[in-house]
């Protein structure tokens, strides 16, 4: 019995499309390099990616996938067929390209009519005959695939396969970079002790919401909040118990806010709060949540139960404010009232 993926499928290591002389060489349209240039974002990346691999093959369709998790590829881009859809995530062991990502190796399915798996038969149904996919390397490691598909079946010759796999030998260190900046972005906005946007974030957020203001009038409010005698809670339990009540608390006080609110650590222990659409008398009840919440914790560390408590000062956005600089004093002075009047309350701005 002749075994189909034997007549219908071809494979290759990426060593034995490399390696070649002068005489070996590839052409890209001009504009193809603009457009990666100029691309700002690894979304962008990948759709002029996609769209200019479909030229330069004069393919029915091309995609790009990148590794999702250790079961599934995610589609990021296509252009022109859609007989896979964007949102379909692809399994790794049930599928052509997910055999290619998983192997390391180009491999061309002459035949998807032909072809058991998954990712084939969706392209047979849709009218695509070939497929031709190669994995994109970077550092030795497979970060995800890149791919072309014809209606014509037996189309892909090696010369192309040569082609498409020095593209994605050279788009793999083009999205790796981009997606290296973006994990630098992250690291650089976030709190690296509590997971919370830090204090440079949160001035970004706050001046983007008071143009917003500024636009609609979509009034919103801040709220500072402080823990109470953190110093002696630090004196007492240890600095590393702190940084444990800071996590905790941080946690404890997403399960409260809303899915658009917006939390930052912008000192020690004191944390910034962005209620955007909300009126001061709303704002006032959500903080409430937040300091009763903080009052009934019991945080476990070590052999000890430590309870803690915060003071909270609110400020809404006022017609009058010219910047939300303003905001955030009026807020500052409302939390020291807060602290003066014995702790454990809140203060709303007048």
């Amino acid at each position: 019995m002749i075994n189909k993926k034997e007549v219908s499928e071809r494979v290759f290591n990426p060593n034995q499309l490399s390696g070649f002389n002068e005489a070996h060489y590839i052409k890209l349209p001009v504009d193809f390099i603009h457009d990666l240039s100029k691309a700002d974002s690894l979304e962008v990346v990948l759709n002029k990616i996609a769209f200019w691999i479909s030229h330069v093959f004069n393919a029915d369709r091309a995609s790009i996938t990148l590794q999702e998790n250790e079961e599934y590829l995610k589609l990021y881009s296509i252009s022109g067929n859609q007989a896979i859809p964007l949102d379909f995530k692809i399994p790794i062991n049930q599928t052509f390209v997910g055999r290619t990502f998983a192997t390391a190796k180009l491999m061309i399915c002459d035949d998807v009519t032909q072809s058991d798996e998954l990712d084939c038969q969706m392209l047979a149904q849709h009218g695509m005959g070939t497929c031709m996919d190669a994995p994109m390397i970077h550092n030795d490691i497979c970060i995800g695939t890149l791919n072309v598909a014809d209606r014509r079946k037996h189309h892909y010759s090696l010369q192309q396969a040569i082609l498409l796999q020095c593209l994605a030998n050279w788009i793999a260190l083009n999205i790796k970079l981009h997606l290296q900046v973006q994990e630098m972005e992250v690291l650089a906005s976030i709190d690296e002790l509590t997971g919370t946007f830090n204090r440079r974030v949160f001035i970004q957020e706050s001046n983007q919401t008071m143009s917003q203001f500024y636009k609609s009038n979509i009034p919103f409010s801040i709220g500072i909040l402080d823990i109470d005698h953190f110093k002696t809670l630090n004196d007492c339990y240890g600095h590393k118990a702190g940084d444990h009540v800071l996590q905790m608390m941080s946690e404890r006080i997403q399960k409260v806010l809303r899915t658009n609110d917006f939390l930052a650590r912008i000192g020690g222990e004191e944390f910034a709060i962005i209620l955007p659409a909300c009126l001061s008398t709303e704002a006032v009840q959500v903080f409430k949540r937040i300091r009763t919440a903080i009052e009934m914790m019991q945080i476990h560390y070590d052999e000890h139960v430590i309870c803690l408590t915060v003071s909270i000062g609110i400020a809404e956005v006022k017609m009058h404010d010219a910047n939300v600089e303003g905001v955030f004093k009026r807020a500052d002075k409302a939390l020291y009232r807060a602290k003066k009047s014995g702790r454990n309350q809140i203060y709303l701005a007048d």
